[in-house]
């Protein structure tokens, strides 16, 4: 983690405890991916419970850091809208303090919300995560999306997504190594 994300998750907890309130944040998207040096981003996107309290303590520490932006705060959990959050058995600690506890799933984990997401930086984040972990074939990741519980995942997106990590050369390869056993 970065020093200054620290110093940010040390006034929230600060600005937390002063208000006598607990909050657990599972971060996903892109500041995972900004976590292992994928990527950046310039906010949160988390699941937690949001109170008035607690998205005024937000903002109140974003604009003190100078994160929030004009129609965003910096921590948010409008993630929640489209996904479910990852069980927090298959997360691990990335902050913890008196009251606030910061929590990251897998890289894996992340992919899988990208591929149900899909949109064109979504695919290239999943390559992204594919290249890091250097994920051998499209049966590996499927198999690991389906112990996370996300079934069956479009084998197009995730061809899409090797292609993107490993070239077109690789992806003729597979596609000829493999003509007709797709069955991710």
């Amino acid at each position: 983690m970065l020093n200054r994300e620290k110093d940010i998750f040390d006034e929230l907890n600060r600005r937390l405890q002063e208000k006598g309130v607990d909050l657990t944040v599972i971060c996903v998207g892109g500041f995972v991916l900004s976590h292992y040096g994928l990527r950046t981003t310039h906010d949160i996107d988390g699941f937690f419970q949001a109170s008035h309290e607690v998205t005024d303590i937000i903002k109140e520490v974003g604009d003190a850091f100078g994160v929030n932006t004009e129609n965003d705060l910096w921590l948010n959990n409008s993630v929640q809208n489209m996904n479910a959050p990852p069980p927090e058995e298959l997360c691990e600690i990335l902050y913890k303090a008196s009251n606030l506890k910061v929590l990251i799933p897998p890289l894996n984990y992340i992919a899988g919300m990208k591929l149900m997401s899909a949109r064109d930086q979504d695919i290239k984040d999943v390559s992204a995560i594919i290249r890091k972990q250097k994920i051998a074939s499209p049966e590996i990741l499927s198999k690991s999306l389906r112990e996370y519980g996300f079934g069956t995942v479009d084998e197009s997106l995730l061809l899409e997504a090797f292609g993107e990590a490993y070239g077109m050369d690789w992806l003729e390869r597979y596609y000829i190594e493999n003509e007709g056993n797709f069955h991710f």
